[in-house]
């Protein structure tokens, strides 16, 4: 592997759900909840079971909302590998020559959408694609993408695509 002209460590964070975006949502369903016990309470015995049925929905779309949560993260770039490491404890760890080639798309307009890491697949249940970071899931997005294209090697294909056009 040739060596790379970047050896010193970029660490980039993915932020996860803003305090904001988490009390906003609380306070909604918060108040639909109320809503809905305030509509079987006024309604009496016969809104007993749809009332059931609505916070049983809303539980479930409480659930949805924890499973598609977006969970913090941090990408570590460095001469040797590139570290993805969730606050779940989920760890994508890749040295250089385990990576296949790095993708990045644009908006037709130039705007950096999301950068892609492939990865040589050495067991039968893992995929191709290693992860995948959107514009909004990471901080500086561009910073790296530009750090991850200057601190690859030369033999790790750099592919740049332009969608939704």
């Amino acid at each position: 592997m040739a060596s790379s002209p970047i050896t010193q460590e970029q660490v980039f964070i993915g932020p996860g759900l803003s305090r904001f975006k988490r009390v906003v949502t609380v306070i909604g369903v918060i108040g639909i909840i109320i809503l809905v016990l305030w509509i079987a309470i006024h309604q009496g015995a016969s809104a007993v079971g749809s009332s059931i049925a609505a916070i049983l929905f809303i539980l479930g779309f409480v659930l949805y909302l924890r499973i598609v949560a977006p969970v913090p993260f941090t990408i570590t770039v460095n001469g040797e590998s590139v570290i993805k490491q969730g606050r779940n404890g989920e760890t994508i760890a890749l040295r250089w020559d385990e990576i296949t080639r790095v993708k990045e798309e644009f908006f037709p307009n130039g705007t950096r959408i999301s950068v892609t890491v492939y990865r040589v697949v050495t067991e039968p249940q893992q995929k191709a694609k290693a992860w995948a970071v959107y514009r909004d899931d990471v901080t500086n997005l561009d910073g790296l993408a530009e750090t991850l294209k200057a601190t690859k090697p030369e033999n790790c294909p750099w592919q740049s695509e332009t969608v939704h056009e």
